[in-house]
């Protein structure tokens, strides 16, 4: 809680200090980069979500978010673990005029992530391979996602060029799990077939965006 009351108050104060500084919000050819902020969490600044916007006029702005994650265990010296997992949002944004501090949007983007998983045992036992995943049961499991988001959304300049910003929206989805495929010790293979998934619904990012223009 004094995390949070501290940093609220320096946005008070910097809002104070530009309080007659106009042009506080980006213009034409300007570009924005923001990361998700989270007062409540263990980790405030989070650098897991990227995004970047690129003002096509001061009205409207392209936008790509991106993600990526590797990750690599060795629970035993012949036994190791790793996924790589990457998603990418483009999309679009319509700015309303608001005020000089609010620049309230709707914008419309695109969802696609991958993600790959993989076990190696040469340790001996009854497998010496997983192929889309980090277990037979599917632990781990890797997918193809595609997806489109409507979404509106608000950004709030605290000072000149500084702001923070929260969206919702609603969304469809497409997930096809991976097929598993098992390397036995012995010889031979075993597959488990992916599925897939069709998801739609409301979509809500619970973290504040907090974002800079250069």
């Amino acid at each position: 809680m004094r995390l949070v009351l501290t940093i609220f108050s320096i946005l008070a104060m910097t809002s104070v200090c530009f309080a007659q500084e106009g042009g506080l919000k980006p213009t034409t050819k300007e570009i924005t980069a923001e990361m998700n902020f989270d007062p409540f969490s263990g980790n405030a600044l989070s650098i897991n979500y990227l995004r970047f916007r690129m003002f096509r006029t001061d009205r409207t702005a392209y936008r790509m978010g991106f993600a990526a994650s590797v990750r690599s265990e060795e629970p035993q010296s012949d036994l190791k673990r790793n996924y790589f997992e990457l998603n990418i949002r483009p999309g679009y944004e319509k700015h309303f005029a608001g005020t000089e501090r609010l620049s309230p949007y709707v914008a419309a983007e695109l969802d696609i992530a991958i993600k790959n998983s993989k076990v190696t045992n040469d340790g001996g036992g009854s497998f010496t391979e997983i192929n889309g995943a980090w277990s037979d049961n599917g632990l781990e499991r890797g997918f193809t996602r595609i997806g489109f988001n409507v979404i509106a959304g608000a950004d709030f300049y605290f000072a000149k060029h500084f702001y923070v910003g929260t969206e919702f929206g609603f969304g469809l989805q497409s997930v096809s799990s991976s097929d598993i495929e098992i390397t036995l010790a012995g010889g031979g293979t075993v597959q488990n077939n992916g599925g897939r998934t069709l998801q739609i619904g409301p979509n809500f990012n619970s973290s504040i965006r907090l974002g800079f223009v250069f």
